[in-house]
Formats: structure tokens, sequence, C-alpha cells
């Protein structure tokens, strides 16, 4: 009988632990302001989080692009300490192909490296490229999307609209700190 009250304890406290921990990423999407699209899209504003993109609506162009991505073997092993203590702050347009072609794989890589909700801000913005509080101003946002790393709260580099090389390529650059520059750094 001890026994079996010491496993009954052992198990309930494994399972308080666990359901204590919070998840990495929040599953009620954040209110939002939205309008419509010059082609009858949602066009979100505004501060969003990730459960605001796996909506019906948004997951049509989401997961696609996020099954599709592969990351190779060894990669994570390799580049999970490098994003261990860094911050990203995401800019994106719902309306924007450019945004719908590559944020499925940019997310696919951020959660193979273990990113939390904690250590991301994803912003979206309109088709102007402006929201209603300006803060894609404070970060010089033209194209979207745009993927800035942190460290310390210092920018590192951004990935803008699209990949130089690949999607992989390009953030294994960032985060081992080695020359990049992103497809508009000339401009």
């Amino acid at each position: 009988m001890k026994r079996f009250k010491l496993v009954l304890i052992t198990s309930l406290l494994i399972v308080s632990c666990k359901s204590s921990q919070s998840p990495k990423y929040s599953t009620e999407p954040m209110e939002v302001e939205t309008l419509i699209g010059e082609e009858g899209e949602t066009v979100v504003l505004g501060f969003i989080n990730r459960a605001n993109l796996n909506t019906d609506e948004f997951m049509a162009w989401f997961h696609p692009e996020y099954e599709i991505l592969n990351i190779p073997e060894g990669w994570i092993k390799e580049h999970v300490s490098l994003a261990k203590n860094l911050e990203f702050k995401l800019f994106l347009g719902t309306w924007c192909g450019d945004t719908q072609r590559e944020v499925g794989g940019m997310f696919k890589i951020l959660d193979a490296l273990g990113v939390s909700e904690k250590q991301m801000e994803i912003y979206a913005i309109s088709e102007a490229k402006d929201s209603p509080l300006g803060y894609e101003k404070k970060y010089n946002i033209l194209n979207i999307p745009t993927l800035i790393f942190f460290e310390n709260g210092r920018e590192n580099n951004r990935i803008v609209e699209f990949p130089v090389e690949s999607m992989i390529e390009d953030f294994s650059k960032i985060l081992k700190k080695e020359a990049y520059e992103d497809a508009y750094a000339d401009f």
C-alpha cells in the first residue's frame, strides 16, 4: 500500500510539474486590427502572435511553406546554442506574397532552434508598409518579411524579403556571425 501511495504521489507531482510549464507559443490569437486589402484579403495590423498565423485563413499559406523546408541532419545541433540568447523581431504582411512564401520556413527554423514566444516579437503592417503604431519606422522596415536578429538589445543582422542563398544558409551565417548582407544591403 505504501508503495502504491508513493507511485501515485510521484505520478501526480510529475503531471502537475508538466502542466505548470508554459507552452512555447500562445494557443490563443491576440486581438488585432484588421482591414480588407486591395485584393479582398485580410490585412492584419500591429502586434500579433504565432497563434494569429495558425488560424484557418493564414494556415493555407503558412503550413505548406513550413512543411516544405528541410533542415539538414546535424544543422540544429550545430546552431541551437547560437540562438539561445537571441531575440527576434519579425515584420510581415498577411497580404504579402513574399511573407506567404518565406515566413513558414523562418518559423520552422526558429522552432527547430527552440526559440520561444518570449524571444520573439511579430508585427504585421499594411500594404502601404505602415501601421497605426508606426513600430516599423523605428526599425527602418521597407520590405517584408524582415526578420531581425538581436543580441543584448543590439541588432546583429536581418533577413529582408527573401534569403540571399537559402533560408538555412542565411540563418547559419547570421547565427555564426559570418559575413552576411541581406538582399537590400546595397540599396
